[in-house]
């Protein structure tokens, strides 16, 4: 068994080099959410690219701080996300109270969890440091 778990680790290992030379380059990513101009802190961001590879896994994703405001993280913490257009889900959970408990509800109601479905859209570009500010109370 010791053998098999082993060549596995090692197989991954000479994997990596090759996935790390398909990195695309990021850009710098900052934004804010609010839910009737209050800050939806907690709430988790995740940028869906519209032309993506079907392999393509590197979304965008970002947590959303206490005053409202998220940096986009694709290849390592904060390093922002890929030129492109994107379709944008937001999932606002309440923390859980213990590791035994069930995911919680979101506080949005699916409304913008599902790429399918959700109407937020953003452009990132070698100029994009900071989004328009995604206001969740002014959208019907």
């Amino acid at each position: 068994m010791n053998r098999l778990v082993a060549t596995v680790v090692l197989a991954a290992v000479a994997f990596l080099p090759s996935c790390a030379g398909s990195r695309k380059p990021v850009y710098p990513v900052t934004g804010h959410v609010y839910l009737k101009q209050k800050p939806v802190a907690g709430a988790t961001v995740i940028f869906h690219p519209v032309h993506a590879a079907v392999n393509d896994t590197s979304n965008p994703v970002g947590q959303v701080a206490a005053d409202g405001s998220f940096k986009l993280t694709t290849y390592t913490n904060g390093d922002g996300a890929p030129e492109g257009d994107y379709v944008v889900t937001i999932e606002w959970r309440a923390p859980k109270r213990n590791p035994l408990e069930a995911n919680p509800v979101d506080r949005l109601r699916g409304r913008y969890s599902d790429p399918k479905t959700s109407t937020l859209r953003a452009r990132v570009d070698r100029q994009t440091v900071e989004l328009q500010p995604i206001d969740l109370g002014a959208r019907r």
